[in-house]
């Protein structure tokens, strides 16, 4: 089991792992060179060098998978939303695709209009704020599955969407009022907005980041409230939730080094979505890592830049197997998840669309919930790369 650790918390003897994904290889607070520590002299020569971070292998004695442990994790949680009525997926995913496509063309425009000075059409701004409200109240799954199987080219404007659409996903999830999930929506699409006024290339430089570069990065939130500022419609609430959205449970986040109980619940939000948005999203330093793992690695975070409680109502509200994950069943077959249900974590619903050599084949649905006792039952095994397929899987998203 991965688990984010200080450096002061690290000890001779811990191994250090190579995470899947490059995120935080060009930070320079991270250590990220995999091997065993092997003596304190290594761990002083880290902390003399200025690394304040690791990620470690931490023994598990329960024998389970990851995707086990995630599911009791998250069953044992006493808190479980209410079942809500839903459109159904491929009644929903049409409007939804519109909703997002739009969402997409205003987020151009955002930067643009940041680059330039120009003042923000905030009307149509909350305008594609509401409508993600609307997607994520018909089906929540049709957003998550967009956010991970659309093609769009720059990550600059599928980030900012994306996580404003699985912010409102989750904010929907538990139960937060319309109003406060459209705003919570205007800030995902505006979190980053201060990443114009940083150099680009800073921005998309694919090796470690020096301190002054870092230092530069962690100035976007200050910088994108300074753009909010100057458009007097935007409500304080977005403004707070884009100042603080890097801020950590622990205080070590920033740009204020505020502990949980002082940063804003929308900041909060944002920051789970951006993390997880960005480990699940590939880059020009990185390669994308699967949702599950992705899950995974958050959980690990806990307690250092998550809420225990929160991270564990995020996996919750995702799934094990979040919608849009391409999986490997135990037929040998491949398949997409379409629908998750926070009551059964492990056995979402799925389109079987590959054979074992992944040509494709008629498509399939199954409810892995509710399989008949008499048939073998078909499992899930793990998450398999979506990228070379990722157009040939929207095709299954839509009826038409």
């Amino acid at each position: 089991m991965i688990k984010k650790i200080s450096i002061d918390e690290l000890k001779p003897g811990m191994e250090v792992v190579q995470l899947a994904s490059d995120l935080w290889k060009h930070l320079p607070y991270m250590y990220t060179e995999p091997g065993v520590i092997e003596s304190e002299e290594v761990v002083a020569r880290l902390r003399k060098e200025g690394y304040q971070q690791v990620f470690v292998e931490v023994p598990d004695v329960s024998g389970l998978s990851d995707e086990e442990r995630l599911d009791m994790l998250i069953v044992d949680r006493d808190i479980m939303p209410l079942e809500k009525e839903r459109t159904p997926f491929d009644e929903a995913m049409p409007q939804s695709q519109v909703t997002y496509e739009n969402a997409m063309k205003l987020a151009i425009q955002i930067v643009n209009d940041a680059k330039l000075g120009r003042k923000m059409d905030v009307g149509a701004a909350m305008e594609t704020a509401s409508a993600i409200v609307d997607a994520a109240i018909s089906n929540p799954d049709t957003l998550v599955c967009l956010s991970k199987l659309s093609s769009f080219d720059n990550y600059t404007y599928t980030h900012s969407i994306n996580v404003a659409a699985i912010a409102v996903v989750f904010g929907e999830f538990i139960g937060m009022e319309r109003d406060e999930l459209t705003l919570l929506g205007l800030a995902g699409m505006m979190h980053d907005v201060g990443k114009t006024s940083v150099p680009a290339k800073i921005i998309n430089k694919p090796d470690r980041l020096t301190k002054l570069e870092c230092t530069e990065v962690k100035r976007h939130p200050g910088y994108g409230c300074t753009i909010l500022e100057q458009t007097t419609d935007i409500p304080k609430k977005v403004i707070e939730a884009v100042m603080f959205h890097h801020e950590r449970f622990n205080g070590s986040g920033y740009p204020s080094g505020l502990i949980r109980k002082e940063i804003p619940a929308n900041a909060r939000i944002l920051g789970m979505a951006d993390v997880y948005d960005a480990l699940t999203s590939d880059r020009c330093y990185k390669q994308a890592i699967q949702p599950n793992k992705a899950l995974g690695i958050m959980y690990g975070m806990r307690d250092q830049d998550f809420d225990p409680m929160e991270i564990q109502l995020f996996i919750k509200c995702l799934g094990i197997f979040p919608s849009g994950s391409f999986v490997r069943l135990n037929t040998g077959d491949y398949a997409l998840v379409f629908e998750t249900d926070a009551r059964t974590p492990l056995f979402p619903k799925i389109k079987i669309v590959m054979d074992r050599k992944m040509r494709p084949i008629r498509m399939q649905e199954v409810n892995l919930a509710t399989q008949s006792e008499e048939d073998t039952p078909i499992e899930i095994l793990e998450c398999a790369d979506p990228s070379a397929y990722r157009k040939t899987l929207m095709t299954y998203l839509s009826p038409n």
